[in-house]
Protein backbone atom coordinates (compact mmCIF):
# COMPACT_ATOMS: atom_id res chain seq x y z
CA UNK A 1 0.00 0.00 0.00
CA UNK A 2 1.27 3.47 -0.90
CA UNK A 3 1.96 5.89 1.93
CA UNK A 4 -0.63 8.59 2.32
CA UNK A 5 0.14 12.12 1.18
CA UNK A 6 -0.02 14.41 4.21
CA UNK A 7 -2.80 16.55 2.72
CA UNK A 8 -5.02 13.70 1.53
CA UNK A 9 -8.51 13.35 3.00
CA UNK A 10 -8.87 10.06 4.78
CA UNK A 11 -10.94 8.09 7.27
CA UNK A 12 -10.05 4.90 9.11
CA UNK A 13 -11.65 2.66 11.76
CA UNK A 14 -9.59 1.04 14.48
CA UNK A 15 -11.21 -1.29 17.03
CA UNK A 16 -9.92 -2.81 20.27
CA UNK A 17 -11.58 -5.89 21.84
CA UNK A 18 -10.34 -6.12 25.41
CA UNK A 19 -11.65 -6.65 28.93
CA UNK A 20 -15.05 -7.85 27.66
CA UNK A 21 -15.65 -4.64 25.74
CA UNK A 22 -15.31 -3.24 22.22
CA UNK A 23 -13.78 0.23 21.81
CA UNK A 24 -14.24 1.60 18.29
CA UNK A 25 -12.68 4.77 16.88
CA UNK A 26 -13.33 6.35 13.51
CA UNK A 27 -10.60 8.87 12.64
CA UNK A 28 -11.04 11.50 9.94
CA UNK A 29 -8.38 13.89 8.64
CA UNK A 30 -8.29 16.64 6.06
CA UNK A 31 -5.05 18.54 6.63
CA UNK A 32 -5.70 20.84 3.70
CA UNK A 33 -8.73 22.16 5.60
CA UNK A 34 -6.98 21.83 8.98
CA UNK A 35 -9.73 19.44 10.10
CA UNK A 36 -9.23 16.22 12.04
CA UNK A 37 -11.18 14.39 14.73
CA UNK A 38 -11.91 10.94 16.17
CA UNK A 39 -15.40 9.55 16.82
CA UNK A 40 -15.59 6.94 19.59
CA UNK A 41 -17.99 4.20 20.66
CA UNK A 42 -17.91 1.74 23.56
CA UNK A 43 -19.79 -1.58 23.74
CA UNK A 44 -19.80 -3.61 26.95
CA UNK A 45 -19.80 -7.39 26.36
CA UNK A 46 -20.11 -8.39 30.02
CA UNK A 47 -23.72 -9.56 29.66
CA UNK A 48 -22.72 -12.07 26.97
CA UNK A 49 -20.89 -14.24 29.50
CA UNK A 50 -24.33 -15.52 30.57
CA UNK A 51 -24.69 -16.98 27.08
CA UNK A 52 -21.44 -18.89 27.09
CA UNK A 53 -23.00 -21.89 25.34
CA UNK A 54 -24.38 -19.75 22.52
CA UNK A 55 -22.46 -19.09 19.33
CA UNK A 56 -23.12 -15.34 19.45
CA UNK A 57 -19.86 -14.29 17.72
CA UNK A 58 -20.84 -14.96 14.11
CA UNK A 59 -21.46 -13.10 10.87
CA UNK A 60 -24.85 -11.86 12.05
CA UNK A 61 -23.34 -10.40 15.23
CA UNK A 62 -20.69 -8.44 13.34
CA UNK A 63 -23.10 -7.29 10.65
CA UNK A 64 -25.39 -5.89 13.32
CA UNK A 65 -22.44 -4.36 15.17
CA UNK A 66 -21.14 -2.42 12.15
CA UNK A 67 -24.68 -1.55 11.13
CA UNK A 68 -25.19 0.01 14.57
CA UNK A 69 -21.79 1.74 14.36
CA UNK A 70 -23.04 3.58 11.28
CA UNK A 71 -25.90 5.03 13.28
CA UNK A 72 -23.70 5.99 16.23
CA UNK A 73 -21.11 7.74 14.04
CA UNK A 74 -23.66 9.00 11.45
CA UNK A 75 -21.26 7.66 8.85
CA UNK A 76 -21.90 5.35 5.86
CA UNK A 77 -19.67 2.34 6.52
CA UNK A 78 -21.46 -0.79 5.21
CA UNK A 79 -22.38 -1.74 1.65
CA UNK A 80 -25.95 -3.09 1.80
CA UNK A 81 -25.36 -6.55 0.38
CA UNK A 82 -26.39 -9.95 1.75
CA UNK A 83 -24.79 -11.40 4.86
CA UNK A 84 -22.75 -13.77 2.67
CA UNK A 85 -21.38 -10.91 0.61
CA UNK A 86 -20.47 -8.32 3.21
CA UNK A 87 -18.19 -5.40 2.30
CA UNK A 88 -17.32 -1.90 3.48
CA UNK A 89 -17.83 1.31 1.54
CA UNK A 90 -14.63 2.73 0.10
CA UNK A 91 -13.87 6.24 1.36
CA UNK A 92 -15.13 9.01 -0.92
CA UNK A 93 -15.79 11.97 1.35
CA UNK A 94 -16.43 12.99 4.94
CA UNK A 95 -19.27 10.84 6.23
CA UNK A 96 -19.05 8.26 3.44
CA UNK A 97 -16.78 5.21 3.54
CA UNK A 98 -13.46 4.29 5.14
CA UNK A 99 -10.04 3.47 3.73
CA UNK A 100 -9.55 0.56 6.10
CA UNK A 101 -10.64 -1.24 9.26
CA UNK A 102 -8.24 -2.69 11.80
CA UNK A 103 -9.29 -4.87 14.75
CA UNK A 104 -7.01 -5.60 17.72
CA UNK A 105 -8.02 -8.58 19.86
CA UNK A 106 -6.48 -8.99 23.31
CA UNK A 107 -5.05 -12.49 23.71
CA UNK A 108 -6.50 -12.51 27.27
CA UNK A 109 -9.99 -11.67 26.02
CA UNK A 110 -12.74 -14.20 26.75
CA UNK A 111 -13.89 -16.10 23.66
CA UNK A 112 -10.66 -15.06 21.90
CA UNK A 113 -10.74 -17.93 19.41
CA UNK A 114 -14.43 -17.40 18.59
CA UNK A 115 -13.95 -13.65 18.12
CA UNK A 116 -10.84 -13.98 15.98
CA UNK A 117 -12.19 -16.72 13.73
CA UNK A 118 -15.62 -15.07 13.33
CA UNK A 119 -14.03 -11.79 12.24
CA UNK A 120 -11.78 -13.59 9.79
CA UNK A 121 -14.80 -15.38 8.30
CA UNK A 122 -16.91 -12.23 8.37
CA UNK A 123 -14.83 -10.00 6.07
CA UNK A 124 -11.52 -10.12 4.27
CA UNK A 125 -11.45 -6.32 4.35
CA UNK A 126 -10.65 -6.30 8.08
CA UNK A 127 -7.00 -6.23 9.14
CA UNK A 128 -6.74 -8.47 12.23
CA UNK A 129 -4.04 -8.05 14.87
CA UNK A 130 -3.34 -9.82 18.16
CA UNK A 131 -2.87 -7.52 21.14
CA UNK A 132 -0.27 -9.12 23.44
CA UNK A 133 2.84 -8.30 25.49
CA UNK A 134 5.04 -8.12 22.40
CA UNK A 135 2.65 -5.60 20.84
CA UNK A 136 2.89 -3.50 24.03
CA UNK A 137 6.69 -3.77 24.14
CA UNK A 138 7.05 -2.28 20.67
CA UNK A 139 4.29 0.28 21.25
CA UNK A 140 5.53 1.68 24.56
CA UNK A 141 9.20 1.80 23.49
CA UNK A 142 8.32 3.73 20.35
CA UNK A 143 5.81 5.94 22.19
CA UNK A 144 8.45 6.94 24.75
CA UNK A 145 10.73 8.06 21.93
CA UNK A 146 7.95 9.88 20.06
CA UNK A 147 6.66 11.65 23.18
CA UNK A 148 10.16 12.57 24.34
CA UNK A 149 10.25 10.78 27.72
CA UNK A 150 13.25 8.96 29.16
CA UNK A 151 10.95 6.96 31.42
CA UNK A 152 7.41 5.93 30.39
CA UNK A 153 5.17 3.76 32.58
CA UNK A 154 1.91 2.35 31.19
CA UNK A 155 -0.56 1.28 33.89
CA UNK A 156 -3.55 -0.71 32.63
CA UNK A 157 -6.04 -1.44 35.41
CA UNK A 158 -8.94 -3.79 34.77
CA UNK A 159 -10.72 -5.78 37.45
CA UNK A 160 -9.22 -9.13 36.46
CA UNK A 161 -5.88 -8.05 35.02
CA UNK A 162 -3.51 -5.35 36.27
CA UNK A 163 -0.59 -4.68 33.91
CA UNK A 164 2.50 -2.51 34.25
CA UNK A 165 4.71 -1.80 31.24
CA UNK A 166 7.79 0.37 31.58
CA UNK A 167 10.22 1.71 29.00
CA UNK A 168 13.39 3.29 30.41
CA UNK A 169 16.12 4.96 28.41
CA UNK A 170 19.54 3.54 29.33
CA UNK A 171 22.29 6.03 28.51
CA UNK A 172 25.68 4.48 27.82
CA UNK A 173 29.02 6.17 27.37
CA UNK A 174 30.51 5.70 23.89
CA UNK A 175 27.54 3.50 22.95
CA UNK A 176 24.18 4.15 21.40
CA UNK A 177 21.41 4.63 23.97
CA UNK A 178 18.90 1.79 24.26
CA UNK A 179 15.52 1.16 25.83
CA UNK A 180 14.97 -1.28 28.69
CA UNK A 181 11.46 -2.79 28.73
CA UNK A 182 9.82 -4.30 31.81
CA UNK A 183 6.41 -5.84 32.35
CA UNK A 184 4.53 -7.04 35.41
CA UNK A 185 1.02 -8.52 35.68
CA UNK A 186 -1.59 -9.79 38.08
CA UNK A 187 -4.18 -11.98 36.35
CA UNK A 188 -7.10 -13.40 38.35
CA UNK A 189 -8.27 -15.35 35.25
CA UNK A 190 -11.99 -15.09 36.12
CA UNK A 191 -14.54 -13.12 38.14
CA UNK A 192 -14.52 -15.58 41.02
CA UNK A 193 -10.81 -15.06 41.62
CA UNK A 194 -11.46 -11.31 41.81
CA UNK A 195 -14.31 -11.87 44.26
CA UNK A 196 -12.23 -14.14 46.53
CA UNK A 197 -9.33 -11.68 46.48
CA UNK A 198 -11.36 -9.26 48.58
CA UNK A 199 -10.88 -11.65 51.52
CA UNK A 200 -7.20 -10.59 51.62
CA UNK A 201 -6.64 -9.30 55.16
CA UNK A 202 -4.69 -6.34 53.75
CA UNK A 203 -7.88 -4.95 52.16
CA UNK A 204 -9.22 -3.93 55.56
CA UNK A 205 -5.99 -2.05 56.25
CA UNK A 206 -6.95 0.39 53.46
CA UNK A 207 -10.73 0.53 53.89
CA UNK A 208 -12.33 3.63 55.37
CA UNK A 209 -15.86 2.18 55.44
CA UNK A 210 -16.90 0.23 58.52
CA UNK A 211 -18.80 -2.69 57.01
CA UNK A 212 -19.07 -6.35 57.95
CA UNK A 213 -17.36 -9.10 55.97
CA UNK A 214 -20.77 -10.32 54.78
CA UNK A 215 -21.73 -6.87 53.46
CA UNK A 216 -18.28 -6.43 51.94
CA UNK A 217 -18.52 -9.73 50.06
CA UNK A 218 -22.08 -9.08 48.95
CA UNK A 219 -21.39 -5.62 47.50
CA UNK A 220 -18.13 -6.65 45.89
CA UNK A 221 -19.56 -9.83 44.34
CA UNK A 222 -22.48 -7.99 42.76
CA UNK A 223 -20.17 -5.27 41.45
CA UNK A 224 -17.68 -7.71 39.90
CA UNK A 225 -20.39 -9.81 38.24
CA UNK A 226 -22.44 -6.83 36.98
CA UNK A 227 -19.47 -4.49 36.36
CA UNK A 228 -21.14 -1.11 36.57
CA UNK A 229 -19.33 1.92 35.15
CA UNK A 230 -21.13 4.42 37.40
CA UNK A 231 -20.99 3.99 41.17
CA UNK A 232 -23.24 5.87 43.56
CA UNK A 233 -22.48 3.82 46.68
CA UNK A 234 -19.57 5.51 48.57
CA UNK A 235 -18.64 2.27 50.35
CA UNK A 236 -18.34 0.44 47.01
CA UNK A 237 -16.04 3.17 45.70
CA UNK A 238 -14.01 2.75 48.87
CA UNK A 239 -13.76 -1.02 48.33
CA UNK A 240 -12.61 -0.51 44.72
CA UNK A 241 -10.00 2.03 45.85
CA UNK A 242 -8.68 -0.40 48.47
CA UNK A 243 -8.68 -3.32 46.02
CA UNK A 244 -6.80 -1.24 43.42
CA UNK A 245 -4.20 -0.06 45.95
CA UNK A 246 -3.57 -3.64 47.10
CA UNK A 247 -3.12 -4.94 43.54
CA UNK A 248 -0.58 -2.23 42.76
CA UNK A 249 1.17 -2.65 46.10
CA UNK A 250 1.48 -6.41 45.54
CA UNK A 251 3.16 -5.71 42.20
CA UNK A 252 5.45 -3.16 43.82
CA UNK A 253 6.47 -5.62 46.53
CA UNK A 254 7.22 -8.21 43.88
CA UNK A 255 9.52 -5.95 41.86
CA UNK A 256 9.83 -2.83 44.00
CA UNK A 257 13.42 -2.13 43.03
CA UNK A 258 12.27 -1.65 39.42
CA UNK A 259 10.11 1.36 40.30
CA UNK A 260 12.08 3.18 43.01
CA UNK A 261 13.65 5.78 40.72
CA UNK A 262 10.57 6.61 38.66
CA UNK A 263 9.74 10.33 38.58
CA UNK A 264 13.09 11.49 39.93
CA UNK A 265 14.16 13.18 36.68
CA UNK A 266 11.87 16.20 36.39
CA UNK A 267 10.12 16.62 33.02
CA UNK A 268 11.45 13.25 31.78
CA UNK A 269 8.91 10.80 33.23
CA UNK A 270 5.28 10.06 32.35
CA UNK A 271 2.49 7.61 33.10
CA UNK A 272 -0.27 6.49 30.74
CA UNK A 273 -3.42 5.32 32.56
CA UNK A 274 -5.89 2.98 30.86
CA UNK A 275 -8.46 0.39 31.85
CA UNK A 276 -11.73 -0.02 33.71
CA UNK A 277 -10.62 1.32 37.12
CA UNK A 278 -9.71 4.90 36.03
CA UNK A 279 -13.06 5.09 34.23
CA UNK A 280 -14.95 4.35 37.43
CA UNK A 281 -12.88 6.12 40.07
CA UNK A 282 -12.28 9.87 39.99
CA UNK A 283 -8.92 11.25 38.88
CA UNK A 284 -7.98 12.17 42.43
CA UNK A 285 -8.81 8.75 43.91
CA UNK A 286 -7.18 6.90 41.01
CA UNK A 287 -3.97 8.86 41.55
CA UNK A 288 -4.18 8.25 45.30
CA UNK A 289 -4.29 4.48 44.73
CA UNK A 290 -1.56 4.65 42.10
CA UNK A 291 0.85 6.71 44.19
CA UNK A 292 0.32 4.74 47.39
CA UNK A 293 0.28 1.34 45.68
CA UNK A 294 3.52 1.89 43.75
CA UNK A 295 5.01 4.24 46.39
CA UNK A 296 5.69 6.90 43.75
CA UNK A 297 7.54 10.15 44.39
CA UNK A 298 9.02 13.01 42.37
CA UNK A 299 7.22 14.58 39.43
CA UNK A 300 5.75 13.23 36.22
CA UNK A 301 3.06 13.76 33.59
CA UNK A 302 -0.03 11.56 33.72
CA UNK A 303 -2.03 10.91 30.52
CA UNK A 304 -5.62 9.65 30.86
CA UNK A 305 -6.44 7.44 27.89
CA UNK A 306 -9.91 6.40 29.02
CA UNK A 307 -11.15 5.70 25.48
CA UNK A 308 -8.19 3.45 24.48
CA UNK A 309 -7.09 5.70 21.63
CA UNK A 310 -3.40 4.99 22.24
CA UNK A 311 -4.02 1.26 22.01
CA UNK A 312 -5.70 1.64 18.63
CA UNK A 313 -3.96 4.64 17.06
CA UNK A 314 -0.66 4.75 18.95
CA UNK A 315 1.26 3.43 15.96
CA UNK A 316 -0.32 6.01 13.63
CA UNK A 317 0.84 8.78 16.00
CA UNK A 318 4.34 7.27 16.28
CA UNK A 319 4.84 6.96 12.53
CA UNK A 320 3.50 10.45 11.80
CA UNK A 321 3.64 11.34 8.07
CA UNK A 322 5.05 7.86 7.35
CA UNK A 323 1.86 6.18 8.57
CA UNK A 324 0.20 3.91 6.01
CA UNK A 325 -3.30 4.01 7.55
CA UNK A 326 -4.01 7.56 8.75
CA UNK A 327 -1.91 10.52 9.90
CA UNK A 328 -2.74 11.67 13.43
CA UNK A 329 -1.14 14.24 15.72
CA UNK A 330 -0.67 14.33 19.47
CA UNK A 331 -3.82 16.39 20.08
CA UNK A 332 -5.93 13.83 18.19
CA UNK A 333 -5.23 10.86 20.45
CA UNK A 334 -3.67 12.06 23.70
CA UNK A 335 -6.38 12.94 26.18
CA UNK A 336 -6.30 15.17 29.23
CA UNK A 337 -3.00 15.44 31.09
CA UNK A 338 -2.25 15.90 34.78
CA UNK A 339 1.02 17.27 36.11
CA UNK A 340 1.83 15.32 39.28
CA UNK A 341 4.09 16.89 41.93
CA UNK A 342 5.20 14.79 44.92
CA UNK A 343 7.86 16.76 46.82
CA UNK A 344 10.23 15.53 49.48
CA UNK A 345 9.03 16.96 52.80
CA UNK A 346 11.86 17.10 55.31
CA UNK A 347 9.96 18.50 58.28
CA UNK A 348 7.31 16.28 59.87
CA UNK A 349 5.73 19.06 61.96
CA UNK A 350 4.29 21.19 59.16
CA UNK A 351 0.56 20.43 59.26
CA UNK A 352 -1.56 23.12 57.56
CA UNK A 353 1.55 24.93 56.34
CA UNK A 354 2.03 26.03 52.74
CA UNK A 355 4.13 23.44 50.90
CA UNK A 356 3.86 24.90 47.41
CA UNK A 357 2.76 28.35 46.27
CA UNK A 358 2.69 29.69 42.76
CA UNK A 359 0.64 31.07 39.90
CA UNK A 360 -0.55 30.32 36.40
CA UNK A 361 -0.38 33.08 33.83
CA UNK A 362 -1.61 33.49 30.25
CA UNK A 363 -2.19 36.37 27.84
CA UNK A 364 -5.96 35.90 27.63
CA UNK A 365 -6.78 34.93 31.24
CA UNK A 366 -4.25 36.88 33.25
CA UNK A 367 -2.63 35.67 36.45
CA UNK A 368 -4.18 33.25 38.97
CA UNK A 369 -2.45 32.39 42.24
CA UNK A 370 -2.77 29.14 44.18
CA UNK A 371 -1.16 27.24 47.06
CA UNK A 372 -1.05 23.69 48.47
CA UNK A 373 -1.07 22.80 52.17
CA UNK A 374 0.41 19.84 54.00
CA UNK A 375 -0.74 17.09 54.42
CA UNK A 376 -3.33 17.59 51.65
CA UNK A 377 -3.60 15.54 48.48
CA UNK A 378 -4.91 18.28 46.19
CA UNK A 379 -6.08 18.22 42.57
CA UNK A 380 -6.16 21.70 40.99
CA UNK A 381 -8.13 22.40 37.81
CA UNK A 382 -6.22 24.61 35.40
CA UNK A 383 -8.05 27.31 33.43
CA UNK A 384 -8.75 26.62 29.77
CA UNK A 385 -6.70 28.91 27.56
CA UNK A 386 -6.03 29.12 23.84
CA UNK A 387 -2.75 30.84 24.67
CA UNK A 388 0.25 29.31 26.40
CA UNK A 389 -0.33 28.79 30.11
CA UNK A 390 2.78 29.37 32.21
CA UNK A 391 3.03 27.73 35.64
CA UNK A 392 5.60 28.90 38.19
CA UNK A 393 5.79 27.73 41.78
CA UNK A 394 8.13 27.38 44.74
CA UNK A 395 8.32 24.78 47.49
CA UNK A 396 8.27 26.09 51.05
CA UNK A 397 8.52 25.01 54.72
CA UNK A 398 10.96 22.16 54.28
CA UNK A 399 9.59 20.83 50.98
CA UNK A 400 11.68 20.43 47.83
CA UNK A 401 11.88 18.32 44.71
CA UNK A 402 13.93 15.15 44.93
CA UNK A 403 16.73 16.71 42.88
CA UNK A 404 17.01 19.43 45.55
CA UNK A 405 15.38 22.19 43.53
CA UNK A 406 12.83 24.45 45.22
CA UNK A 407 11.43 25.89 41.95
CA UNK A 408 8.69 24.33 39.83
CA UNK A 409 7.79 25.53 36.35
CA UNK A 410 6.22 24.18 33.18
CA UNK A 411 4.19 25.37 30.18
CA UNK A 412 0.81 24.11 29.00
CA UNK A 413 -0.01 24.71 25.33
CA UNK A 414 -1.97 23.34 22.39
CA UNK A 415 1.23 22.73 20.45
CA UNK A 416 2.97 20.97 23.33
CA UNK A 417 1.51 19.24 26.39
CA UNK A 418 -1.95 20.48 27.30
CA UNK A 419 -2.43 20.17 31.07
CA UNK A 420 -5.91 20.43 32.55
CA UNK A 421 -5.04 19.55 36.18
CA UNK A 422 -2.18 19.60 38.70
CA UNK A 423 -1.93 17.07 41.51
CA UNK A 424 0.13 18.10 44.55
CA UNK A 425 0.76 15.33 47.08
CA UNK A 426 1.91 17.21 50.19
CA UNK A 427 1.78 14.24 52.58
CA UNK A 428 4.98 13.52 54.55
CA UNK A 429 6.48 10.09 53.87
CA UNK A 430 6.05 7.29 54.72
CA UNK A 431 2.30 7.10 54.05
CA UNK A 432 0.61 5.12 56.83
CA UNK A 433 -2.90 3.64 56.66
CA UNK A 434 -4.84 2.08 59.55
CA UNK A 435 -4.99 0.64 62.09
CA UNK A 436 -8.73 0.57 61.41
CA UNK A 437 -11.43 1.97 59.12
CA UNK A 438 -12.24 4.85 61.45
CA UNK A 439 -8.65 6.12 61.43
CA UNK A 440 -8.46 5.70 57.66
CA UNK A 441 -11.62 7.76 57.24
CA UNK A 442 -10.11 10.58 59.30
CA UNK A 443 -6.87 10.44 57.33
CA UNK A 444 -8.64 10.48 53.97
CA UNK A 445 -10.77 13.42 55.06
CA UNK A 446 -7.60 15.35 55.91
CA UNK A 447 -5.67 14.27 52.81
CA UNK A 448 -8.55 15.02 50.44
CA UNK A 449 -9.54 18.17 52.36
CA UNK A 450 -13.02 16.71 52.76
CA UNK A 451 -13.91 18.01 56.22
Amino acid sequence: MLKLPILQKNSYISILIKDNAISAHLAYTDYNADRSYILSDFTDLTALRKRIDDDFFNKKFWYEYFDNLEKVFNWDIVDRNTLDNFSFRKFSKEGDGVNGIRVLVDDNQKYFNKIFSSLRDFSQDISLRIFDDNYMRILINDLAERMGYDDLLWVDMDLQIFSLYRSTLIKKKNYENERYFQKLKINWENEYGVIDSIKDSRIKAFLSSEISLHELMNKWSNFVLDKKYFLEDPSLKDILRSYTTIQLYSMYQNKGENWNNFGMDENKSAIILTGFVPKVLSKQITLLSLIDGLELAGSFDCYWDLENKLFTYGRSYIEGPKSIDIILGKSDILGSTTRVLIPEIRKQNNSNKVILSGFVDSLDLGRNEFYALSPNFTLFNLPISEEKLIFEGEYKNGARSYDGNSKVNFISSLGGILYDTILVDARPRPIVYGPDAYDNRLKLQIWLNDR
